[in-house]
């Protein structure tokens, strides 16, 4: 779920899990940012295989008639703004990302410039905190660069999450977890936002992380909660 001003392409997988097991290490004292590696054009992407029963979402982006099925475009409008810009009609793609690496290898890009866009789709079962982690990641690349927009997630809050409220998700739409990169002009960040109810008032609180810096290359986002 995203508005942004130019091409998102969520490369290779998104996941939501439940297990430690597969998560990526958030930083390394040793890696090279400008390293390259080169990797033989004949090489092909295989979508690696999840289990069902600890995963509650995995989407490799690579079978276009599922995708269809599957995942549910906002028709809505955004409160607050100017009518003729405040539809979300972005348009969604399956492609293969601009800098390939991988033969086969599919992500969901957004096309359209300068348009508010959101795509959405349910879980498989809906997540409960209780004696288990959340953990959610994916892979994000800003293929043409980025001038104002977000390719931010929402994991929306229980009683919103069925396909008829789908079609009218927007900015409003009421969330539980919101993470991802976000930048307006000199302004780059990652969110990360905890949405809960206060057990002693009933009142909806909003617990705000510090907001690292966030670069424009390829990074795979992991969130362990």
């Amino acid at each position: 779920m995203a508005v942004l001003s130019r091409k998102l392409c969520l490369v290779s997988a998104l996941l939501v899990l439940v297990s430690v097991i597969g998560a990526v290490k958030a930083e390394s004292e040793d890696v090279d940012d400008e390293a390259i590696v080169e990797i033989d054009e004949d090489d092909q992407y295989h979508s690696p295989q999840v289990s069902g029963a600890r995963v509650y979402l995995a989407e490799h982006f690579d079978d276009e008639n599922a995708f269809k099925k599957k995942w549910i475009k906002s028709e809505a409008k955004k409160q607050g703004v100017d009518e003729n810009i405040a539809k979300y009609d972005g348009r969604w793609e399956i492609q293969t990302p601009a800098r390939k690496i991988f033969k086969n290898d599919y992500g969901l890009v957004l096309t359209t410039e300068a348009k508010h866009a959101a795509i959405s789709t349910l879980l498989d079962k809906p997540f409960e905190f209780k004696d288990k982690p959340l953990i959610v990641q994916y892979e994000v690349t800003m293929q043409e660069g980025q001038n104002c927009g977000g390719a931010y997630i929402k994991l929306l809050s229980r009683g919103t999450n069925n396909k008829a409220d789908l079609r009218k998700f927007h900015d409003q739409t009421p969330y539980t977890i919101m993470f991802g990169p976000d930048k307006c002009g000199n302004d780059n960040k990652l969110h990360f936002i905890f949405r809960h109810r206060n057990p002693k008032n009933g009142t909806v609180e909003e617990k705000h992380s510090k907001k690292p810096s966030c670069k424009s290359k390829p990074a795979i986002l992991p969130l362990k909660v």
